[in-house]
C-alpha cells in the first residue's frame, strides 16, 4: 500500500498521512526540509534555489479567533536564511501562513503532514541555509539546517538537468485553477516532495520530478530525446534498471514527471541516477538523487532519533573536529585534552560545544556551525598543499577562525617597499582592529607580521609605515 494514504487540500496548505512522524519535546518543532537547484537557462545569472519543508500538525497549538468561528486555527512562521562559506547571512525569506481545522478532536489527529516552501534566487556559490519555523501561538520552534548547497554557473549551450526531487505523491493539474496550489506546483504538476528522501518499505511507489534544460529544438524540425533513469546500490551497482523511453521535445525544456515501482524492494540505501540525451546533438546529462528504503522499526528510530536535526559536525572526521577548537581551547583545556584516550577526547569535545551553545533551546550548535563554516573557508582558501586541508594552520587562518570574517581587506601586490602583503579590517571591534600579513617568500606564504590587538604579534617596524602614510587604514572608515 502507498505511503499516501489521504490527501487534504485546505486552503494554501496540503496536509498527507505519512509513515514519518518524528518524536519531539514539547519545546520544539519537527521539521524536515531540503534545497532543491532550478538551474533555468531563463534566469539568466542566477538559479532559483527553492526549500520545500515539512511539518507534523498535530505539534502545533489551534485557537479559535473569536467566539463566533466554527473552525480553529494555527498560526506559523517559517524563515530562510542563506550563508555563505563566511558564515554570513546573505539572503532570507520568510511567510507566515495558517492551517484550518473543524475541530480539536481534528487538530490532534497524528501523522498529518502540512507542506509549504519558499524560494530565492541565488548566484552561483557554495552555501549553507538554516531553516526556522515558529508556532506563533504556542512559541514552540524548530530548526532545519541544509549543508552545502552548491549552485554551479548557468549552463546555457549544453544539455542540463535540474530541480530533481523525490515525492510522496504527484498529481498533473495543468491549468485547472480548481486544483493548482502554487506553493506545491512546478509546472502543472501538484507535487507532495519528500524532503528527506526516506521511505517506508510498504510504500509501492515513489515520484521523481526534474527538469530538462538547453535541448536543440525548432519547430520546423522535430526532434527527440531519451530519458533514461536506473537505481544504484550502496556500492554503485544497478539494483534496478526502470529503461530508457525515447520522447518528441516539446521545446528547449521539457519535465520529468516518472512514478517509480519499488514495490518489494530490498532494504537499504539506493541512488537514483538520472540521464538525458539530445538525439540531436548527442550531449548528454546525468544527475543522482539519494533515497531509502528502510523498516518501519527504522522508521521509528530515525523519528525517535530526530535525525531530521541534520548537524555538518557529524560528517566531520576525528582530526577535523580537534582541528575546531584548535584556537579555542586554553592552555589548561589543551593540556587536559592532549592526555586524553582517541575516545576520552570525544567526550571532551562532545562536553565542550554543549557547554559553549550560545543557544541552548535549539537543537543544533549554530556556533559550532559557524566554526565549521570558517574551518572550511579557511582551508579552501589559505591552504598550502594540493589536499587543501592546511589552511586552518596557517597564520590567515588562525586569524580567521579566531576573529571571524574581516569587515574590509586591501591587498597590496605591488607595494612601494617590501613583499608583497594583505590587510585585514575589523571595523566592529572596539574601536577597530586590524592584521597586516606579509608574503615573505613570494609564493602565497602569507604570514602575520602587525596587529594592534593585545597578544598578537606586534611590530614597530610596520606600525611606523602606518603612521608615516604608507598604510592609509585612518581613512578606511
Amino acid at each position: 500500500m502507498s505511503l499516501v494514504k489521504k490527501i487534504i487540500v485546505i486552503g494554501i496548505i496540503t496536509f498527507v498521512t505519512t509513515g514519518i512522524k518524528a518524536q519531539t519535546n514539547n519545546k520544539s518543532l519537527a521539521v524536515y526540509a531540503e534545497a532543491i537547484i532550478f538551474n533555468n537557462p531563463e534566469y539568466d545569472t542566477v538559479s532559483l534555489v527553492e526549500f520545500p519543508f515539512t511539518l507534523n500538525r498535530d505539534e502545533f497549538q489551534f485557537y479559535r479567533p473569536d467566539s463566533t468561528s466554527k473552525e480553529l486555527f494555527a498560526r506559523i512562521f517559517a524563515q530562510v536564511n542563506l550563508m555563505n562559506t563566511e558564515g554570513r547571512v546573505i539572503d532570507s525569506v520568510r511567510t507566515y501562513f495558517s492551517a484550518k481545522v473543524s475541530s480539536s478532536l481534528e487538530a490532534n489527529k497524528k501523522d498529518i503532514q502540512l507542506f509549504n516552501k519558499l524560494s530565492l534566487m541565488v548566484k552561483p556559490g557554495i552555501y549553507t541555509a538554516r531553516l526556522k519555523v515558529l508556532d506563533v501561538v504556542s512559541k514552540k520552534e524548530g530548526t532545519y539546517f541544509l549543508d552545502k548547497i552548491i549552485v554551479n554557473p548557468i549552463e546555457k549551450q549544453k544539455i542540463s538537468i535540474g530541480g530533481i526531487c523525490l515525492a510522496y505523491n504527484m498529481e498533473y493539474v495543468g491549468d485547472d485553477s480548481s486544483k493548482i496550489d502554487p506553493l506545491l506546483n512546478e509546472n502543472g504538476f501538484k507535487i507532495l516532495i519528500n524532503p528527506v528522501n526516506i521511505f517506508p518499505a510498504k510504500d509501492t511507489i515513489i515520484y521523481l520530478y526534474g527538469e530538462i534544460y538547453n535541448l536543440k529544438y525548432s519547430p520546423e524540425e522535430p526532434s527527440k530525446y531519451q530519458l533514461s533513469i536506473a537505481a544504484l546500490d550502496n556500492i554503485g551497482n544497478i539494483y534496478n534498471n526502470f529503461g530508457s523511453v525515447i520522447n518528441d521535445k516539446p521545446g528547449k525544456s521539457c519535465v520529468i514527471a516518472e512514478d517509480l515501482d519499488v514495490k518489494d524492494w530490498s532494504l537499504g540505501n539506493y541512488k537514483l541516477q538520472i540521464s538525458a540525451l539530445d538525439l540531436t546533438t548527442n550531449e548528454a546529462d546525468t544527475v543522482y538523487i539519494p533515497f531509502h528504503i528502510i523498516s518501519t522499526k527504522a522508521l521509528l528510530m530515525y523519528a525517535k532519533a530526530n535525525m531530521n536535526m541534520y548537524d555538518p559536525y557529524d560528517s566531520l572526521s576525528f582530526k577535523d573536529k580537534t582541528h575546531l577548537v584548535k584556537y579555542l581551547l586554553d592552555d589548561k583545556q589543551k593540556q587536559i585534552f592532549s592526555n586524553l584516550s582517541d575516545s576520552g577526547k570525544i567526550h571532551f569535545l562532545d562536553q565542550y560545544w554543549k557547554e559553549h551553545d550560545i543557544n541552548p533551546a535549539t537543537h543544533v550548535i549554530e556556533n559550532r556551525i559557524q566554526m565549521i563554516n570558517r574551518y572550511r573557508f579557511v582551508n579552501r582558501m589559505f591552504s598550502t598543499n594540493s589536499k587543501k586541508n592546511n589552511g586552518w594552520a596557517t597564520d590567515r587562518g588562525r586569524i580567521y577562525m579566531t576573529y571571524g570574517p574581516w569587515d574590509e581587506r586591501d591587498d597590496f601586490q605591488a607595494p612601494r617597499i617590501g613583499n608583497p602583503y594583505v590587510v585585514w579590517y575589523y571595523r566592529s571591534v572596539r574601536e577597530g582592529k586590524l592584521f597586516i600579513f606579509e608574503d615573505w617568500t613570494g609564493n602565497g606564504d602569507y604570514r602575520l607580521v602587525h596587529s594592534n590587538v593585545y597578544g598578537e604579534v606586534y611590530s614597530q617596524e610596520w606600525q611606523d609605515r602606518i603612521d608615516q602614510g604608507y598604510i592609509d587604514i585612518y581613512e578606511k572608515h
